[in-house]
């Protein structure tokens, strides 16, 4: 009798109780377990069971020479002293693990069953299907002498393939299968050795690792009692646990070629059918169908699959590195020629570097392409990575290596521009067409190096038209410096308003747009960009109003998807919504796509998004909102050293540095080290202008013009000469007054305001109003500045609205209007309070600051007890100098409703006129519009 099934399914667990059984009952039981190191020494079973103890001593005397043979008068010897033993009680010999045992002892043990049918004799053993009855258990290979992918190893044992036919031709042989636990015998199995009642769904998940192994079971409980808290789930088996170790005992008992087909299962994973697995090891058809049922007998694999990672890890462990290798080579190659998806077969050619054939350069990025396609940036960076390192062609590996670039920028924008770095490096020996090369200058238009952007261009329309020169034609001086002194004269600078081709990208610059507000517009990823591209997608627009270019701006948001090649027209399209005053549309627009970026899982765009958002804030006025922004963009960008990008969020964080008064966490940013390359791109300007802004309030002026009037010569050079873009004119303006150059600075103002003769958004107007009032007549200036803060007011930026009141406070004062003056002082202390801008509050009161004050006295509830809010509104409107008509006015009410809560206000305080109410009330003075909304509710 023989007892199957698969390794750990039991077998010797059921064979060593029916022995217990034998024993009981009176029988001699001889029993010896097969040996995998004895299977090539012969007759080593049967000397093992000749010396048993459980013989009798003569008996064992007499077998001691017999098995030192192996010929036909020893097996009679052997034969003739078992029938004797067995007249007096029943024999039983078992061996466990017959797949193991040498052929020659085998052969004996036959012979017995044979010649011995009426003896009390009952031969019993136990072994795995890929034992005695295996198709391939003979001495023959299936595959040959030589496995197909590495070197030859020794499997299983040799030995006669007759011997499994003379058993069953034997009248009184059964096999019995030990088949896999059900699902509810590993439940009870479960209880049982966990000594715990065990649910439905705790069984069946412990059925789906185990496959009903008892031996995989046991394990996977051991993993459980290693956590104790598994939630009343199953445990997750671990690499190198109790489970993993389990595994790996299965298929040691197993033979190599099973251990084989384990191991290209786990290289395949869900690929795998049996005719690949056939094609990849050289095993015929019979051998590979075997093998998969003896590993699902196993409950290793279910179909064609591994249960669990762990199965597949011990699976792959008794593989070396270079048959790893070389399976997943063949897999790539026979997967790549059935048609499987690139990324399948990128994968493989992934674990087979750096072995990677020719083919596979195109197989890898079409799995970039789908892996970005997935939002699986990172995959395809590692596919098109390999791509690079196999091309062979340099156009190839230009191309190529802009694919990388494109796909490295969702994740680490600096790693992206060296990627760039180095295709523009290769130009000259490798040089991309087509969709390849516009995809380049669109990137390098993202990074904001619109110089380079050019020269490829340039370079590129050279190589398709190699009579067209870009050398001999005048360009940009690409040494220029971006830093020039502060004592440049101001006036060499040529005031300019560049209005380039609004949407890229267009491969004729001369092609008019389209007039119709219903004409489709150009997708600006269709074409290769033209040489006014790349200010395009930085600039505004179009000429015209701000209205029109915020309309422009929301219709390419609607029409342009969020793409590598994109990325820059799409930020600075909500850019321009915040430049033309709409600031909550910019807002709503950047809040979704911060959203699509971070579901899209890329760290480069969030960062992209994140900047704009602290822009927006610093626009507001919400310091503290615009640092915090600024900080989580750049903790998105990894080596954020090496990347211009981090020119964005570093200028909002020393903006908000310096208006809040923390110099010296802005001097910390400002010591950040930066690329050089920032400073020949788009986002050196608002470093510039930020690092400007700072010097100017550490009374570095000469410092901070210099910046500022660079800023401006490198937005001339590129077409940004906008003073939506960058304002630098009010900015130089702004270092003149301070160095006392009240003519330049009005020079300047006057030109700020030429350029926006068109741009009509509150805030640049605003600015512009405020500026031009410090270098008018004092008369003058409390107009300029009323007009200013009511611009300003429809701006949405409250700090741009303190500075413009603190300025027209002071404008009062100077023409002797003092209570006025203090009022308006007041009001934008508070508004610098609200904004967070010390270093405001401190130049609107700095007698607040040096007596250690928080804020202007507010309205205390003991000096106005008793008063309703509508009295307490009034009153508060009139200690601030207004008259009955002005306080009407503001709060919308008549003229007699003013008069009747002053009196019963002058009742309760027990006073009687306006000049006698507490000073507590005096601050919020000149309330703006969004307050009168509040206060109409009288």
């Amino acid at each position: 009798m023989v007892a199957e099934g698969g390794p750990g399914c039991g077998k010797s667990e059921f064979l060593k109780r029916f022995l217990g059984i034998a024993a009981e009952s009176g029988a001699v039981v001889l029993d010896a377990p097969g040996l995998p190191g004895e299977s090539g020494t012969p007759l080593g079973l049967v000397r093992r069971l000749a010396e048993h103890p459980a013989l009798p001593d003569r008996t064992r005397e007499r077998l001691r020479l017999a098995p030192s043979q192996d010929g036909p008068r020893a097996v009679e010897r052997l034969c003739g002293a078992l029938c004797a033993l067995s007249a007096s009680a029943p024999l039983v010999i078992a061996v466990d693990d017959l797949h193991h045992a040498d052929q020659a002892s085998l052969r004996q043990l036959l012979h017995i069953a044979h010649h011995a049918r009426s003896a009390k004799i009952l031969l019993i053993g136990t072994e795995s299907p890929s034992g005695m009855d295996s198709p391939y258990s003979g001495t023959e290979r299936p595959y040959g002498t030589e496995r197909p992918y590495g070197r030859e190893r020794p499997y299983g044992r040799g030995g006669d393939p007759l011997l499994g036919a003379e058993l069953l031709r034997h009248p009184g042989f059964r096999r019995i299968t030990l088949d896999p636990l059900g699902p509810e015998s590993v439940a009870r199995l479960a209880a049982t050795l966990g000594d715990q009642p065990v649910d439905g769904r705790l069984g069946a998940e412990c059925y789906a690792l185990t496959g009903g192994n008892p031996l995989l079971l046991r394990a996977l409980l051991q993993d459980r009692w290693a956590v104790p808290d598994t939630g009343g789930r199953a445990p997750r088996p671990t690499a190198g646990g109790p489970f993993h170790q389990a595994v790996a005992a299965c298929l040691a008992r197993t033979g190599t070629p099973i251990r084989d087909v384990a191991g290209a299962l786990a290289v395949l994973g869900p690929s795998a059918t049996p005719a690949l697995l056939s094609r990849l090891l050289g095993l015929d058809a019979t051998a590979v169908d075997h093998a998969l049922q003896v590993l699902e007998l196993s409950g290793l694999t279910d179909g064609h699959r591994c249960r669990h990672p762990v199965v597949a890890a011990a699976a792959l462990d008794h593989l070396d590195a270079a048959d790893r290798r070389l399976l997943h080579e063949r897999s790539a190659l026979l997967l790549h020629e059935q048609g499987a998806r690139a990324t399948e077969v990128a994968d493989h050619l992934l674990a087979a570097q750096p072995t990677v054939p020719s083919w596979a350069v195109a197989v890898l990025r079409d799995a970039a392409t789908q892996a970005l396609v997935d939002d699986d940036a990172p995959a395809a960076i590692r596919y098109l990575d390999l791509a690079c390192r196999a091309c062979q062609e340099p156009p190839q590996r230009a191309a190529t290596r802009i694919a990388l670039a494109a796909a490295t920028w969702r994740v680490n924008p600096s790693a992206a521009e060296h990627h760039l770095g180095d295709t523009l490096a290769d130009l000259h020996t490798g040089t991309p067409t087509g969709s390849d090369a516009a995809l380049l200058v669109r990137l390098l238009i993202s990074c904001g190096r619109l110089e380079e952007a050019g020269r490829a261009r340039a370079r590129l329309q050279t190589a398709d038209h190699p009579g067209n020169d870009p050398d001999n034609g005048p360009g940009p001086d690409p040494g220029a410096d971006p830093g020039a002194g502060p004592d440049t004269d101001p006036g060499a600078v040529r005031p300019s308003v560049v209005h380039p081709c609004p949407w890229p990208i267009a491969s004729d610059e001369s092609r008019p747009r389209p007039s119709s507000d219903t004409a489709a517009p150009r997708e600006p990823w269709d074409e290769t960009p033209g040489p006014g591209a790349a200010a395009a997608v930085w600039g505004i627009p179009g000429p015209g109003t701000s209205e029109a270019a915020a309309d422009e701006a929301e219709r390419r948001l609607r029409a342009c998807p969020l793409l590598d090649g994109t990325l820059a027209v799409v930020a600075n399209a909500v850019r321009t919504l915040l430049r033309a005053g709409r600031t909550a549309d910019a807002d709503e627009w950047c809040h979704r796509l911060l959203k699509e970026a971070t579901a899209r899982r890329s760290p480069g765009w969030r960062a992209e998004f994140l900047a704009i958002l602290a822009e927006i804030a610093l626009r507001k006025g919400v310091l503290t909102d615009a640092e915090e922004c600024a900080r989580q963009a750049l903790a998105c960008l990894p080596g954020r050293g090496g990347s211009v990008l981090v020119g964005g969020p570093l200028a909002c964080q020393v903006h908000a540095y310096t208006a809040m008064g923390r110099y010296d966490d802005a001097t910390r940013v400002l010591h950040h080290p930066v690329p050089g390359a920032l400073f020949q791109s788009v986002y050196g300007l608002a470093y510039l202008r930020a690092r400007g802004h700072y010097h100017l309030a550490t009374d570095h002026c000469r410092a901070a013009l210099g910046d500022f009037l660079a800023a401006g010569r490198m937005a001339q050079r590129w077409g940004l000469d906008h003073p939506a873009v960058l304002p630098w004119r009010t900015d130089s303006a702004q270092a003149f007054l301070r160095l006392g150059e009240r003519a330049r600075a009005a020079r300047m103002i006057t030109e700020q305001l030429s350029c926006a003769h068109l741009w009509s958004d509150p805030h640049t107007r605003g600015v512009s109003l405020r500026l031009r009032a410090r270098v008018a007549a004092a008369p003058e200036r409390p107009h300029l500045l009323t007009q200013a803060v009511e611009v300003l007011q429809r701006s949405g930026d409250r700090l741009e609205l303190a500075r413009a009141l603190a300025d027209l406070g002071a404008a009062y004062r100077s023409v002797g209007e003092s209570i006025r003056a203090n009022n308006v002082r007041r009001r934008a202390w508070r508004m610098a309070e609200e904004c967070g801008a010390k270093a405001l509050c401190d130049a609107i009161l700095p007698w607040q600051a040096m007596c250690g004050g928080d804020r202007p006295d507010l309205p205390g509830r003991d000096q106005g007890a008793g008063l309703s809010e509508s009295e307490m509104r009034v009153a508060i409107l009139a200690a601030n100098g207004n008259s009955n008509r002005e306080i009407a006015l503001q709060l919308c009410v008549t003229m007699s409703t003013v008069e009747q809560h002053l009196t019963r206000v002058y009742r309760k305080l027990r006073i009687s006129r306006r000049q006698q109410l507490p000073k507590s009330l005096i601050g919020p003075v000149g309330t703006p519009a969004t307050d009168r909304r509040e206060l109409s509710s009288l």
